[in-house]
């Protein structure tokens, strides 16, 4: 019985061993190769295989202004002031010039528009308010670039 114990043991302590060493290892090729990474002084790779333009940077910081104007709202909090760098999007340049076809300074007007009236909301127009925005970018979106439409209409709040 004591010999039986003893075994178990051993084998325990051998599985434990092996797998802190395998762990060990594995760390220790994580940690090589983020190494050779830094070395080769390489960019991350862009999200748009073409590149990220002043354009596409300005639109992913106004979906994550979006995104956190949401929560606000879901909170009943008003946000203070209109993201002054959002005005750029009509100067900023695209990925693909033919993306800007000539209703985009409209879209992009109403856009501004729709932001500087929803951060002057009271707070039982806030809903509507963020909603009228974010249609703002589903309206322009359906005409010019279509591909964040699934996560642009998941912003919106259920009224």
């Amino acid at each position: 019985m004591v010999s039986s114990l003893k075994n178990k043991f051993l084998v325990l302590g051998a599985l434990f061993l092996f797998v802190f060493l395998a762990n060990c290892s594995n760390n220790s090729n994580k940690q090589e190769a983020a190494i050779a990474d830094s070395a080769n002084c390489e960019k991350p790779k862009p999200l748009n295989p073409n590149g990220d333009s002043e354009l596409a940077l300005l639109m992913r910081k106004m979906m994550h202004a979006s995104e956190s104007m949401k929560e606000m709202v879901l909170q009943g909090n008003v946000p203070k002031e209109f993201p002054e760098e959002f005005m750029s999007i009509h100067t900023a340049q695209p990925t693909d010039s033919e993306t800007k076809k000539a209703s985009f300074d409209g879209f992009a007007s109403s856009y501004i528009s729709n932001v500087k009236t929803f951060v002057s909301s009271p707070k039982e127009e806030l809903t509507k308010n963020y909603n009228a925005m974010i249609t703002a970018c589903v309206n322009c979106h359906s005409e010019h670039c279509p591909g964040p439409l699934k996560a642009i209409n998941k912003l919106k709040i259920n009224e």
